[in-house]
């Protein structure tokens, strides 16, 4: 039988900053195997994932942007193995934790529709984040912008799906996302491929109500809420006694861009036993 594997990558995080990521995924979600993808990273670090179960993968050595070269390496990791995987899911590692399992999740939307990928929604449209909107102007040109600018944003930091087509969709992104005007051009390529045949016709297009992934960044951040609120698509999370919920009470499997929310920033620091080290965070995925 076929096992799920969870695989994400990083480069330049301790094992400080790791810890609610990882400890999540050692309270939440049940037998799978685990891949990381690793840049520079100490021994330390590297003798801690290992600890949590992990196997390790080196980054390829690449003047690229990890936000695209870990694509690569996650293509060549299933161009050996995705056969022998049913489910993958891949996320950032900075700002993730995992609520609930989220093969189960997958299996139990598998039953019902006949998906091969799912995509999280920031609920909101590119015309109205912008940042997202720049983004994608500077990733394609004009022409492109204005064919999607009216679309909804889907969020690559939270990838799911059958194992040969998250294969075949890491590799559009990485081979799409290098010699791009701009360096971080992953989110924009990402959604130029949802929205474009045969991705559209085989991906599940998840709304933050139907419990895949809480994208906080363009939801909850109380920094841009008020100017994002007029504009979002569907109800916002809701929080709870340490958990994210979606409006209408289903617990998110993962909740993605925690961070960005000093309250839940705080509660998953004294609960993951995580250190603050606030002053020496550089972004990175």
């Amino acid at each position: 039988m076929a096992k799920n594997l969870i695989i994400s990558g990083f480069t330049g995080y301790n094992y400080n900053q790791l810890k609610p990521y990882l400890k999540s995924i050692d309270e939440s979600v049940g037998d799978c195997d685990k891949v990381m993808i690793t840049g520079n990273a100490s021994s330390e670090t590297i003798g801690k994932l290992i600890e949590h179960g992990w196997f390790i993968e080196k980054l390829p050595d690449m003047n690229i942007p990890i936000h695209v070269a870990r694509f690569l390496a996650i293509y060549e990791f299933l161009r050996e193995r995705h056969q022998d995987y049913d489910w993958v899911v891949s996320t950032d590692v900075k700002d993730v934790i995992f609520q609930a399992c989220p093969f189960e999740w997958l299996f139990d939307l598998s039953m019902e529709t006949n998906f091969k990928l799912v995509a999280g929604s920031e609920s909101i449209r590119y015309k109205d984040e912008s940042w997202g909107n720049d983004n994608l102007k500077q990733a394609y040109g004009e022409y492109v912008h204005e064919r999607f600018k009216d679309n909804i944003i889907y969020n690559v930091g939270t990838l799911g799906g059958k194992a040969e087509y998250i294969k075949d969709l890491v590799f559009q992104i990485f081979f799409n996302g290098i010699n791009r005007p701009i360096p971080i051009v992953d989110q924009a390529v990402y959604n130029v491929l949802l929205q474009t045949q045969p991705y559209k016709g085989v991906t599940f297009f998840a709304n933050q109500l139907h419990g895949w992934a809480c994208q906080a960044g363009t939801t909850v951040d109380p920094s841009k809420i008020e100017g994002f609120r007029p504009n979002l698509t569907e109800a916002e999370p809701v929080w709870k006694d340490g958990k994210v919920y979606t409006a209408d009470g289903n617990l998110f499997s993962i909740v993605h861009q925690y961070d960005r929310v000093p309250e839940w920033k705080k509660y998953y620091m004294e609960k993951f036993e995580q250190e603050d080290e606030s002053q020496y965070f550089v972004y990175k995925v």
